[in-house]
């Protein structure tokens, strides 16, 4: 991989066209707006009986949500920089319960708000026409500040834990201005711990794992 991210970022140098101006500066700040798609590594224990009736199947249902953060960037080198990148990422799953003898399935559902403290490393490509390719990668801490009474109240909402870990990997592309950097990028989250809390709800030991899987299309401008 670091072979890989070294020979994209030297790939270009014999036609770069020098540094822009905002890549000069050793700290600047900026913000995100974003698309996200979520879902989950999904670990379930089906035919199982609660309360005398019996669950044959988990269907998971993704769902999109928003991102909104504020950008850090310090550069390292020309080539390399460190971006902390806390957001705000509001997300939704549904689980549709099948029971036995009922035609129509049982809704339940995962409502999240996290804040998202990502540390990622940007690996970049020199300068081509006023654009530079670039590859992210690091570690999150997730913490959601969703309600817990309110999963206590609902029966139809399914618990997980208030902090989540994952592995980041990003690839995006800066498009420069004259006043502005703008930057498209798609990211891939995935959680490396389990999160689920068997809590509050009938049949909660029919799912054993859940590890989060979120993609995010991002704008960026710094």
């Amino acid at each position: 991989m670091a072979i890989i991210l070294l020979g994209l970022a030297f790939q270009a140098s014999a036609q770069s066209y020098g540094r822009h101006p905002f890549d000069s500066k050793k700290f600047n700040l900026g913000f995100l707006i974003g698309l996200n798609y979520n879902s989950y590594n999904l670990k379930e224990q089906i035919n199982i009986w609660d309360q005398g009736i019996l669950l044959e199947q988990i269907t998971l249902q993704p769902k999109y949500g928003l991102t909104l953060g504020m950008i850090s960037n310090f550069r390292i080198i020309d080539n390399i920089s460190l971006r902390f990148i806390p957001a705000i990422s509001l997300e939704q799953r549904d689980f549709y319960y099948q029971f036995a003898g009922d035609s129509s399935a049982t809704i339940r559902k995962i409502e999240a708000s996290y804040l998202n403290l990502p540390f990622l490393f940007q690996f970049k490509t020199n300068m081509l026409k006023r654009t530079r390719l670039y590859v992210l990668m690091g570690p999150q801490l997730g913490l959601n500040l969703a309600s817990n009474k309110k999963v206590r109240d609902d029966n139809n909402l399914l618990k997980i834990k208030t902090e989540d870990i994952s592995l980041v990997l990003g690839l995006g592309l800066n498009l420069y201005g004259d006043r502005i950097k703008l930057s498209p990028e798609i990211r891939y989250s995935m959680g490396l711990i389990n999160i689920y809390e068997p809590l509050y709800v009938s049949h909660s030991q029919a799912i054993s794992k859940l590890f989060s899987q979120v993609i995010t299309l991002n704008i960026n401008f710094e």
